[in-house]
């Protein structure tokens, strides 16, 4: 595989880990994935991205009639039931503010794994709760339903734009939104089908409801191990190795060859780099310092540049 290269070793320094690796040269994650350009990846990362979009739209499109058949199921006072969407759209809410700091603690592909594991939990467990369980159990789940929910939105969207050069970004997310739309179709054909009259009545089967949801997440997780992590997000936490092999494997899928000192000469061509100024000149070794706005990637001696945060 062309990403099978030497192991470099790290050298931390303060907020600095520089990488030792023989033979390269100096580049920024933006600039290898323009050299790289667009191609299969970028329809790798809009068909996974989207299809878990979808497996979300299926879970928030669907609230009011999952609500219903839950307020009646397990013997919901007035107020219990007004606090269902309360309790779930305030999930949701708080989803939206850990979205940021889950993505930078724990990286962007992962950030997606863990909502995709979340509601693929919750909806089983939801679905299969005896008719007698404590009300209180019922809005812990949702609680956590719409909180899971809410932080995929913001991961795939900022994979897939940090994975993709900046001249397809728009059809990218524009496609993943496409796919998100239809989540909806297939949302409001489902309950037609499962709860034709929206979990007002006995015979709607909003337990089969929570299985679909519940196995499109589980359906979906795999495909996450298809993406690579963002390359801007592994530079900006230091990870040469990881930041060197998920931009290999991305020229991998879409046939370019991997890192070389004639691939990172090129990026140093008149014109490619005018917006990102050498700003440090360096021994060998590739290394990141993570500053407020950029990432640094330094290679075999060919300088430091700066990459948009």
């Amino acid at each position: 595989m062309p990403w099978n290269r030497r192991s470099p070793s790290v050298d931390r320094r303060g907020t600095r880990a520089i990488v030792d690796v023989e033979g390269e040269a100096a580049f920024t994650a933006e600039s290898r994935l323009i050299e790289i350009g667009p191609g299969l990846y970028s329809w790798v990362l809009m068909l996974c991205i989207g299809a878990a979009s979808m497996a979300e739209c299926l879970e928030m499109g669907s609230v009011a009639p999952i609500h219903s058949s839950l307020a009646r199921t397990f013997h919901f006072t007035h107020d219990q039931r007004a606090a269902l969407p309360l309790i779930t759209f305030g999930g949701s809410g708080i989803g939206l503010l850990l979205s940021g700091p889950i993505c930078d603690w724990r990286g962007r592909r992962e950030a997606l794994l863990i909502s995709l594991a979340t509601i693929t939990i919750v909806m089983f467990t939801t679905a299969g709760l005896p008719n007698d369980t404590n009300p209180e159990i019922v809005l812990i789940l949702r609680f956590f339903s719409g909180l899971a929910a809410a932080v995929q939105a913001p991961a795939g969207c900022v994979l897939a734009v940090e994975s993709s050069p900046k001249d397809v970004r728009p059809r990218i997310v524009f496609g993943i939104c496409v796919m998100g739309a239809i989540g909806y179709l297939i949302e409001a054909l489902a309950v037609g089908n499962l709860m034709p009259h929206f979990g007002e009545r006995p015979t709607d089967h909003w337990r089969w409801y929570c299985y679909l949801v519940g196995g499109a997440s589980l359906f979906t997780m795999p495909l996450m191990y298809i993406l690579q992590e963002s390359p801007s997000w592994l530079a900006a936490v230091g990870d040469a190795e990881g930041c060197v092999q998920s931009l290999d494997r991305i020229a991998y899928i879409n046939g370019k060859p991997p890192i070389s000192t004639e691939a990172a000469q090129q990026f140093a061509r008149p014109g490619l780099l005018e917006s990102q100024p050498l700003v440090e000149q360096r021994g060998r070794g590739r290394s990141f310092d993570r500053g407020r706005r950029s990432s640094l990637v330094d290679v075999a001696g060919a300088g430091l540049q700066t990459a948009p945060a």
